[in-house]
């Protein structure tokens, strides 16, 4: 008679979920070997799967629930930037209001909009290039060209294009996570459309 091999065990343990059950004597006494915590029962394991799995939907769940609410956050916020762009009719104003409203969020500690001029060269070259935007950290220099000292992490988005800038819109965190390249900023671009046809408008 061949020896069973680990799938055919595998496999009628599958088809038979009770087999373990209906045989105390053999579950008291199976016992299987750990790496971190030695040797344990069947239902230890079972139960400590189960545990972890749940943490794991807990900690989705809560990660889709922060998300849900920054959105909405960040929803309401630039709804009341829109309204800015048709109630300013010169460039400072625009700015002044925007920054009140953006710094409505307590994770936000600064937010600018200035017109470009050549110091922006090297920042516009380094970070703004390639997609008119960046989420992140930045250098010493370039912090001391938009930002105080204690803004950690900032989210740049250049106001036309590269080779032609009109102005650059900025925010600043003392969160230095805050802002990051992976993170999704679909309601700031289309403000950011909407906020160059406005200026363009104003010049």
């Amino acid at each position: 008679m061949s020896e069973l091999t680990k799938q055919q065990v595998i496999d009628y343990l599958q088809q038979h979920p009770d087999f373990l059950i209906e045989q105390p004597k053999l579950l008291a006494q199976l016992e299987l070997q750990q790496q971190v915590q030695g040797a344990t029962s069947l239902v230890h394991i079972q139960q400590r799967q189960l545990r972890e799995h749940n943490t794991q939907l807990k900690n989705q769940i809560d990660s889709m629930s922060k998300n849900a609410t920054q959105n909405e956050l960040v929803y309401r916020l630039f709804s009341q930037c829109h309204r800015q762009l048709w109630s300013n009719y010169d460039f400072n104003t625009l700015a002044s209001n925007l920054r009140n409203i953006i710094c409505m969020s307590p994770t936000i500690n600064e937010c600018k909009l200035v017109r470009y001029d050549n110091a922006f060269e090297e920042l516009v070259k380094h970070r703004l290039s390639d997609s008119n935007h960046y989420l992140g950290r930045v250098n010493q220099q370039e912090r001391d060209l938009l930002f105080n000292n204690d803004t950690q992490s900032t989210a740049l988005y250049l106001i036309g294009e590269p080779s032609n800038p009109y102005a650059i819109l900025a925010f600043g965190s003392h969160d230095e996570n805050h802002f990051e390249p992976s993170q999704d900023n679909l309601f700031v671009l289309d403000f950011v459309r909407s906020l160059q046809i406005r200026l363009l408008e104003l010049a």
